[in-house]
């Protein structure tokens, strides 16, 4: 993992997808959280069951998710195409991984700070209401696409 010194703007922020319906002032507090890092081609961003401390949201690149099973085998359950949020299991206790992470193409992404976004959806009910759904539409789409790949690993 390489980080990269380029500052994120607020007119990032509005560009990604994810942010979609923030108001400046929201933005501005959510820029205070975020970490730009960049990764290669397979490397792993992180890997089933680790402890995560930050949600990402992928800003250029194509990332691919996954299980593990035993024997080292790996399944693609899904890709994660820019301006999608991951890594939301950093939200929520126990703050484990569900899946795995790894670059297909090389890959900028925005890390957010989980216990300061935490503290903020505390802090701030509407923020904490609309980042909470965004979270859980996340999750729901995850689920569908987990459900299709899994039904489609069955029948080969």
């Amino acid at each position: 993992m390489k980080s990269e010194s380029t500052k994120i703007t607020i007119e990032d922020l509005k560009k990604i997808r994810f942010l979609e319906g923030y108001t400046d002032e929201q933005l501005n507090t959510i820029l205070q959280m975020c970490t730009l890092r960049e990764f290669s081609v397979k490397d792993i961003l992180f890997e089933q069951y680790d402890e995560l401390s930050d949600v990402g949201i992928l800003l250029e690149g194509t990332l691919s998710l996954g299980i593990s099973l035993p024997h080292e085998k790996r399944i693609h359950l899904g890709t994660i195409e820019e301006g999608q949020l991951f890594s939301w299991s950093a939200v929520f206790s126990p703050y484990i991984s569900t899946a795995w992470v790894m670059a297909m193409t090389p890959v900028k992404v925005i890390s957010i700070d989980a216990k300061k976004l935490i503290n903020e959806i505390e802090k701030d009910c509407g923020f904490g209401l609309k980042t909470m759904s965004k979270i859980a539409q996340t999750i729901s789409h995850r689920l569908s696409d987990t459900r299709f790949q899994l039904m489609n690993q069955l029948i080969i």
